[in-house]
């Protein structure tokens, strides 16, 4: 067979394999498996594998083949301008080395990480146009394997093979990872409406946080100053290897990592504790659980109102949370920004059970959290569920109802969108207008959100919200969804959040439409008020334009701004 026939069926050969390695849904097992066809179309005896790191200009090993010894590079970050990866990747072009040992690029002292002798490299970057996504290099390659213009034509195919399913599944991996975490969030606020076992609750939070960071384990620790000479932090809750000997154990403030950031409220992030002087190893020697990084943020527990003449207690930092050993590489900007979501919950619900205080206030504000996560998956609708919220208060303020109902208002408004939690994002970021099939799913949210709320723990909390996230797409005429239920069927909060849902889905920004003036929509609402709206709710709404309502008044003029912008 000739040559040249030879080096196409090669090249076949590879696409196909790379196809095949394509079809794997796990980023790990896609990595895995990329490394390995680039090692072997090389016939090198060892490579490794980065990811790039945008948030932080580093590159992250994440898989690397060799020696056994060489494992201990997995999840090592090092800059992005550094070493050989780091030419390769600023130069946007592959870099073949002929003597590893005496090329100045070459970082020593993690090649001694690995038992294998290097001799020769090939490092390719794998780009996205000019987008770098990671770098691949193998070692100890023939130099046959890099002398002929289809070898290196043969890796380069390789690359931009792999490189955009590489791309696709982590932003993939990271959409689901998205989605957990606002379940996640779901679950904590229905289970922070049912109970005050601060055990229960911190045990929840921290397997939650454990999981969608990816971490070994977690802990929550707690000041306990009994002792007020020499005050200490100890381990409340711990989740994972170990948790039951790190449960209890204490550390004296001002000591350790978690005794530094409880004393001073910093947030702290180690790569590898063995290179922080701050690091106690006195309890990874009392628990037997060996620490290599940690993402440590102190918890701070929110001022209360306790009413009945007791004053207000004032926010402080009661203790910190650690989580330990990141699996993938190590802890993110948003892998904190999470950790500190999860640490406010837990400093709340210590707070709250040493005081037993009304649980009011932390629901409304899960509530709110737990909304806004929501809308920020609608990049075509962010802040929606508040502003029909002012808008329902603003009606229901102008009806005359009590400060009980507005406050059921208030709550039923927020949560009334709650259900698109479970419609799949391509739907809520779609730029146009639905199909048919999609908008029957669209629809379902309203019931989705029945559901999610309904749960036993919350049905007698939210009863009287309830109606307002199945009816709020109800209209008098029967023509409405999801059960075409008519007039006195429908609640009187959903005709209130109905009312206030149609004014901001016209005077919104929307990919397929222009936004309307409020006056406009008032319009609109006043042609088909008593027909599909309740009469009484869309003078309300007017009325408190008139009055000059600063949200409702300044909506369109809002919406007007912005566009000139």
């Amino acid at each position: 067979m000739p040559v040249h026939n030879l080096s196409i069926q090669r090249i076949l050969n590879v696409v196909q394999r790379a196809t095949q390695t394509a079809a794997q849904a796990n980023l790990a097992a896609l990595l895995d498996r990329t490394l390995d066809l680039f090692v072997e179309e090389a016939r090198a005896e060892a490579g490794t594998l980065y990811l790039y790191d945008p948030e932080r200009d580093e590159l992250v090993f994440h898989v690397v083949k060799g020696d056994e010894t060489s494992r201990r590079l997995l999840g090592m970050r090092i800059p992005a301008n550094r070493g050989v990866a780091g030419a390769a990747l600023r130069a946007r072009e592959p870099i073949f080395v002929s003597d590893v040992a005496s090329d100045p690029r070459w970082e020593r002292s993690i090649g001694e990480l690995a038992s294998i002798r290097l001799r020769t490299m090939y490092c390719l970057p794998l780009m996205i146009e000019e987008r770098p996504v990671g770098v691949v290099q193998v070692f100890n390659l023939p130099f046959d394997a890099v002398d002929a213009e289809e070898e290196l034509a043969l890796l380069r195919i390789l690359g931009n093979t792999m490189v955009s399913v590489i791309d696709k599944t982590r932003l993939l991996e990271e959409t689901y990872r998205r989605e957990r975490r606002q379940r996640a969030l779901a679950d904590i606020a229905a289970r922070l409406t049912t109970t005050l076992d601060r055990q229960q609750l911190l045990t929840l939070i921290m397997d939650y946080a454990r999981d969608l960071l990816n971490c070994e384990a977690t802990s929550v620790w707690e000041i306990d100053d009994s002792d007020e000479t020499n005050p200490v932090v100890r381990s409340h809750v711990a989740t994972g290897s170990r948790s039951e000997q790190v449960t209890g154990i204490t550390v004296p403030l001002g000591q350790g990592i978690i005794g530094h950031v409880v004393a001073t409220g910093q947030i702290v992030r180690v790569d590898n504790v063995r290179e922080d002087a701050r690091h106690y190893q006195a309890v990874d020697q009392q628990s037997g659980f060996v620490t290599r990084s940690i993402l440590c943020v102190p918890l701070r527990a929110p001022g209360i109102e306790l009413g009945a003449g007791r004053g207000r207690v004032e926010a402080r930092i009661i203790g910190g949370a650690q989580a330990l050993n990141k699996i993938d590489g190590a802890f993110t900007d948003d892998d904190v920004s999470l950790f500190e979501s999860f640490a406010n919950l837990s400093a709340t619900v210590l707070q709250l059970s040493r005081l037993y205080a009304d649980t009011q206030n932390l629901l409304l504000g899960m509530i709110k959290a737990l909304v806004e996560a929501v809308d920020a998956r609608d990049r075509n609708n962010r802040q929606h569920s508040r502003r029909v919220s002012d808008f329902s208060i603003a009606i229901a303020e102008e009806l005359g109802l009590s400060d009980e109902q507005i406050f059921h208002v208030r709550i039923g408004s927020l949560l009334h969108d709650i259900g698109k939690i479970g419609v799949p994002d391509a739907i809520l970021d779609k730029p146009g207008r639905l199909t048919e099939e999609e908008l029957i799913e669209m629809r379902s949210h309203t019931v989705k959100g029945y559901e999610i709320m309904s749960q036993d723990e919350l049905r007698r909390l939210l009863r009287v919200e309830l109606p307002a996230l199945l009816q709020h797409h109800e209209r008098l005429d029967g023509n409405g969804y999801p059960h075409r239920i008519a007039g006195d069927q429908i609640s009187w909060i959903a005709r209130i959040v109905a009312v206030a849902d149609v004014f901001d889905a016209l005077t919104s920004v929307r990919p397929y439409k222009e936004p309307w003036s409020a006056e406009q929509a008032i319009a609109y609402l006043r042609e088909r008020k008593g027909i599909e709206f309740d009469a009484a709710c869309v003078e309300a709404l007017a009325r408190a334009r008139a009055k000059g309502h600063r949200l409702v008044k300044t909506q369109g003029e809002r919406i007007a701004v912005s566009l000139e912008r």
